[in-house]
C-alpha cells in the first residue's frame, strides 16, 4: 500500500470538512471553510497518485474552485449521476453540474478554472446548518441532515421537490446513509439516537438508543455507513464500558451486540468501501466475499477494517494533527480518500493482494435483487402530507431475507504456510472489575486463509482474527510507501496502549463513577435525595461541544474535570483549566461556556478569553440539564428548579421559577430550549410547556396523553393537508406523539367539530404566546379552512374577521383595538383570509361583505 499527503491540496490553510471521490475516479471534491466564505475545490486525481503527472505543470491539479457559499462548507457528496451536491452553515444545498464549456473562470466565483461548473439548483428549506448529504443508490433523491433536527429527503429530477420531511429527532442531526438498495434511510443524532426510516412510506423502522446512552458531547460530525451488502450499518460514537466505539448494527431485527473497539477518542466517521469484496483462498474453488470499512477518529487515526477478520488490517496513527472529519473511497475499491479539521488531505492506496477483488457490479446487482428484492426507485414512496400521519402507521416487519451473522468469534485455523508460534485458538477470558467479560486472543497471528467454500452466495462475515498492521509513515508530502510488518504477541488488557479490535457489546450495567479523593466533602448529588424529581446528571468520561469557531472538550479523570478550548484547527489549546470535581454537563455557545460539576456548582467561562465573567453559582439542586443559547444560561436543577441568567459583562437574573409541579414522578425531560429567552420543556409524560414571564406561569402547549387533544390534532392536520412550518412550537410538539405510542385514540366524540376548532384555537394562542409569526399564520389559515368546510360554525368564522377587521372608522380613536399582531398587519391577515373565503361558492355572501368593508376603510385611510 502506498500513501500521499499533496501539500497543494489545501483550502489555503482553512479546514477541510468534507472530501468525496466522483464515480469515474478521476476527481475529488473538498468542502470547508475558505476565508470569509465556504469553499468547494474540485481536483485532478492523476497527479495525487501519479508522480510524475505531479511535476508535469501542463496536467492541472486544481479543476474548480467554488466560493458560492456564504458560510462554511460541511459536507460535499457526488452522485451515481456525476451531480455534486454541497451543503454548509449557510443552510443552503447546491446542486453542481459540469458545463459544456472549459477553461476561463468559474461561472459563480472563484479562481481561474480548467473546468466549468454551473450551480443549478440552490436548496433553502432547512432552518440551519447543513451537516450531511446522501445521495439514494437507484433514485435521483438527496438526504440531508441538518443541526435544525431534521431530515429532508429532495428529488433531484425536479428541484427543488421535497419527498418528506422527517421530523423525529431532538437535536442536532449530523451524519445520514441509505442502505445500498434504498429501503433505508439512516440517521444519527446529537440526542444520542440513531433512527431508520422505511422510504416507502417514512415511517420508523428502529430507534436505536443503548449504544450512545454513555456518550457525552458529540462530535463536529456523526458519520455513519451502511455495507455494500445491506447487512451491516455502522455508526460512529458509541461507548463500550466507558471506552470509544464503531457500533455494528445488524439489518436482521437491528440488533447491536458487536462494535469496533480500539479508537482512544470519540469516531467521527465511518465509510464502506462501495464493493464487494472477494478473495479466493488456496484449496478452494469459491471465492470468500465480504465487505471493506474505514473508521476516523478525534484521536487523530484512520483504520481500515474487513468484515471477514476480527481485527483492522491496517491503523495509521498521528495521520492528522486535528480530527479525521470525512473519508471516501474510489468506485475501483482500492484508492480511500481522508480529510481533517487541520486543512489536510491523505489518499491510501491498496493493491488487490491486500484488499481483494472487487465484485463484478452486475453480480453485486444480482446479488441485492436476491437477498433484499427489487431496489428502490423513483416514484416507489408515498410522499406524506402531515407529520402526524408517520406516527399513525402501523410498524410493518421486514420482509427482507438477511443472512445471519456468524457470531463465533475464535480464530481460525492458519494454513500450512503460516508460521504459527503457539496455539492460536486459545483465549483467555477475563472478568474485570465492573463484572464485564472480554475475551484477549493469548497470539496473533498473520492473515489466514482459510475459507469456507460450502455455497457460492455472499459469505457471512465472520470477524475473525488478524494481525495488527504497525506502519511507519515518513514526515514528507509526497508518495510514501509505509512499511508494514506483523508480529505475534500477547495481549495485556491492563495495557495502556489502545489495541484495535471487535468486540462483542456487554449487556451489563454500566460502571458507576467514583471519584478518587476520599477527602473531599459530599457533593450535591449525594444530598437533599428526597427532593429529586428529575435524574440528576452523571460524569461521563468525556464531553465536548461546539462554540462558534471554538471546540470545548471536557474530559474527566481521577476525579478532576480537564477543560480544554481549541481554536479553528489548531492542535493546541487556546486556554486550558482544571477543576476540582468531575464534569456532568457541558453547554457552550459563541458568547459563554457553562460547565456543571459534580458538586452541583456552574461554572461559566468567556470562550475567546478564558476569563470567568462571573463566579461559581449554585443551583438548588443536583443538575439535571444546562443549556445556553446566546449570552443566555438556562439550568433545570434536579428538584424541578428552573434558572435562566444572562451571562456577561453584567450578569442578571431573566428566569427564576420551578418546573417540580410539571414533572410527575418517574418522568425525565425529552427537550429542553430557550427561544426570546423563555424556557421551553417537554417531558417523557408527552407534556410540553413554555414559561411565560409576563403571566408568571408555565402553559400547556402539548398534551398527548390527553386523547381529544391527540385526536383533534390529526383530524386537523388531516383537513388542513398542510405541514406545520418549523418553529418553536413545533419544535416541541413534534416528540410527544412518538413518546406518547402509536396507539390512536378514538373517543368517539357525537359532534367532534368543536374540539378539533378549539384544538386550533389552542394552537394559534400558544404560537402568538411564543411570538411564532409563521406559526400563528400558518394555524391561522388551518382554523379558517376547517371553519369552512363545517356548518353551524359561521359565529366563530366572524369573531375572526371583526378581529382583523377592526372598529369602525368613526370609533377608532376609542378603542383599544391594535392593528398589528406580531408585527404582521392585522388588515394584511384579513386580506389573506378573505382569499381563502373566496375560493369557497357557498362563502360568497360573507366574502363581499366584510372585503366591501375593508376597501371601504382603506379608502377612508387613503
Amino acid at each position: 500500500m502506498k500513501l500521499v499527503k499533496p501539500n497543494w491540496v489545501t483550502h489555503d490553510g482553512y479546514s477541510i470538512f468534507s472530501v468525496d471521490i466522483h464515480p469515474d475516479g478521476k476527481r475529488f471534491a473538498t468542502g470547508g471553510q475558505g476565508g470569509d466564505s465556504g469553499r468547494v475545490v474540485i481536483w485532478n486525481m492523476e497527479p495525487v497518485v501519479n508522480e510524475i503527472a505531479e511535476l508535469d505543470e501542463n496536467i492541472p491539479k486544481m479543476l474548480c474552485q467554488l466560493d458560492n457559499h456564504l458560510a462554511c462548507v460541511n459536507c460535499v457528496r457526488w452522485s451515481n449521476t456525476g451531480l455534486l451536491a454541497s451543503g454548509g452553515v449557510d443552510k443552503l444545498i447546491m446542486i453542481w453540474r459540469l458545463s459544456g464549456g472549459s477553461g476561463g473562470s468559474s461561472i459563480f466565483g472563484g479562481k481561474s478554472s480548467i473546468e466549468t461548473w454551473r450551480c443549478i439548483a440552490t436548496l433553502r428549506s432547512h432552518e440551519a446548518d447543513v451537516l450531511d448529504l446522501a445521495w439514494a443508490p437507484h433514485s435521483p433523491w438527496l438526504a440531508s441532515a441538518s443541526v435544525d433536527n431534521s431530515v429532508i429527503v429532495w428529488d433531484a429530477s425536479k428541484f427543488p421537490a421535497i419527498v418528506a420531511v422527517l421530523k423525529g429527532h431532538t437535536g442536532f442531526v449530523k451524519g445520514i446513509t441509505w442502505d445500498p438498495v434504498g429501503k433505508y434511510l439512516a440517521s444519527q443524532s446529537d440526542d444520542k439516537t440513531l433512527r431508520v426510516w422505511r422510504t416507502t412510506d417514512w415511517t420508523e423502522a428502529a430507534l436505536i438508543s443503548e449504544p450512545f446512552d454513555e456518550c457525552g458531547g458529540t462530535t463536529h460530525v456523526l458519520r455513519l455507513s451502511w455495507s455494500p451488502d445491506g447487512q451491516y450499518l455502522v455508526s460512529a460514537h458509541a461507548m463500550n464500558g466507558g471506552g470509544p466505539t464503531a457500533q455494528i448494527i445488524e439489518r436482521d431485527g437491528w440488533t447491536q451486540d458487536k462494535d469496533f473497539v480500539g479508537h482512544r477518542k470519540a469516531v467521527t466517521c465511518v465509510r464502506f468501501n462501495g464493493n464487494i469484496l472477494q478473495k479466493k483462498q488456496p484449496g478452494s474453488s469459491k471465492p470468500q466475499q465480504y465487505c471493506c470499512v474505514a473508521i476516523g477518529s478525534r484521536d487523530r487515526s484512520l483504520s481500515v477494517w474487513l468484515t471477514s477478520l476480527k481485527r483492522p488490517l491496517v491503523v495509521i496513527h498521528e495521520l492528522f494533527t486535528h480530527s479525521v472529519l470525512d473519508a471516501s473511497w474510489s468506485p475501483c475499491g482500492l484508492r480511500l480518500a481522508a480529510c481533517s479539521w487541520d486543512g489536510s488531505v491523505v489518499l491510501i492506496e491498496f493493491t488487490q493482494q491486500e484488499l481483494g477483488q472487487p465484485l463484478d457490479p452486475a453480480e453485486q446487482s444480482s446479488l441485492h435483487e436476491r437477498l433484499y428484492g427489487k431496489p428502490l426507485v423513483q416514484g416507489g414512496c408515498t410522499v406524506m402530507e402531515a407529520p402526524e400521519l408517520l406516527n399513525l402507521k402501523t410498524s410493518v416487519p421486514s420482509t427482507q431475507t438477511t443472512t445471519l451473522l456468524n457470531t463465533n468469534l475464535h480464530p481460525p485455523t492458519t494454513t500450512a504456510t503460516t508460521p504459527a508460534k503457539g496455539p492460536i485458538n486459545k483465549q483467555i477470558e477475563t472478568r474485570t472489575s465492573d463484572g464485564k467479560r472480554r475475551i484477549t486472543p493469548m497470539f496473533i497471528p498473520p492473515p489466514s486463509d482459510t475459507m469456507d467454500s460450502s455455497s457460492n452466495r455472499l459469505r457471512t462475515p465472520t470477524f475473525t482474527s488478524q494481525v495488527k498492521s504497525s506502519i511507519v509513515i515518513e514526515k514528507r508530502n509526497d508518495v510514501v510507501t509505509p512499511n508494514v510488518t506483523s508480529s505475534v504477541h500477547s495481549t495485556n488488557i491492563n495495557s495502556q496502549t489502545s489495541t484495535l479490535t471487535l468486540k462483542r457489546r456487554d449487556q451489563s450495567t454500566p460502571k458507576s463513577y467514583h471519584t478518587s479523593f476520599n477527602k473531599k466533602p459530599k457533593i450535591t448529588s449525594e444530598r437533599n435525595t428526597n427532593q429529586i424529581i428529575l435524574p440528576p446528571l452523571k460524569p461521563s468520561s468525556s464531553l465536548s461541544q461546539q462554540a462558534g469557531h471554538y471546540a470545548v472538550t471536557v474530559t474527566n479523570s481521577q476525579g478532576l474535570a480537564h477543560l480544554q478550548v481549541f481554536k479553528g484547527t489548531d492542535s493546541e489549546p487556546t486556554w486550558d483549566l482544571y477543576l476540582g470535581y468531575s464534569a456532568v454537563a457541558l453547554a457552550a455557545s459563541p458568547a459563554v461556556i457553562a460547565l456543571g460539576l459534580e458538586d452541583g456548582s456552574l461554572h461559566t467561562f468567556h470562550p475567546i478569553k478564558g476569563c470567568r465573567p462571573a463566579p461559581p453559582l449554585a443551583p438548588p439542586a443536583p443538575l439535571a440539564k444546562v443549556h445556553a443559547v446566546g449570552n443566555a444560561v438556562m439550568v433545570i436543577s434536579s428538584c424541578g428548579a428552573v434558572r435562566v441568567w444572562e451571562i456577561g459583562y453584567s450578569c442578571r437574573m431573566i428566569v427564576s421559577t420551578s418546573a417540580a409541579h410539571l414533572a410527575v414522578p418517574g418522568t425525565s425531560l425529552l427537550s429542553c430550549t430557550l427561544y426570546n429567552g423563555m424556557p421551553h420543556l417537554a417531558f417523557t409524560n408527552a407534556r410540553a410547556y413554555i414559561y411565560h414571564k409576563e403571566m408568571g406561569t408555565w402553559l400547556l402547549i402539548g398534551d398527548s396523553q390527553d386523547p381529544i387533544w391527540r385526536w383533534a390534532s390529526f383530524n386537523a392536520s388531516s383537513a388542513s393537508g398542510n405541514r406545520a412550518p418549523k418553529g418553536p412550537l413545533s419544535s416541541l410538539q413534534e416528540g410527544l406523539f412518538r413518546t406518547a405510542g402509536n396507539t390512536f385514540p378514538n373517543p368517539r366524540l357525537p359532534h367532534s367539530a368543536p374540539s378539533v376548532v378549539s384544538y386550533l384555537e389552542q394552537q394559534l394562542l400558544a404560537s402568538k404566546a411564543l411570538g411564532s409569526a409563521q406559526e400563528y399564520m400558518h394555524w391561522l389559515m388551518a382554523l379558517v379552512s376547517f371553519l369552512l368546510t363545517q356548518d353551524g360554525l359561521e359565529k366563530r368564522l366572524r369573531l375572526i374577521l371583526d378581529e382583523f377587521l377592526g372598529p369602525s372608522h368613526t370609533s377608532a380613536s376609542k378603542s383599544i383595538w391594535d392593528p398589528l399582531i406580531l408585527g404582521i398587519k392585522k388588515h394584511k391577515l384579513l386580506e389573506d383570509v378573505l382569499s381563502i373565503i373566496g375560493g369557497h361558492l357557498r362563502w360568497q355572501r360573507l366574502y363581499l361583505e366584510y372585503m366591501e368593508q375593508l376597501t371601504a376603510l382603506k379608502n377612508q385611510i387613503n
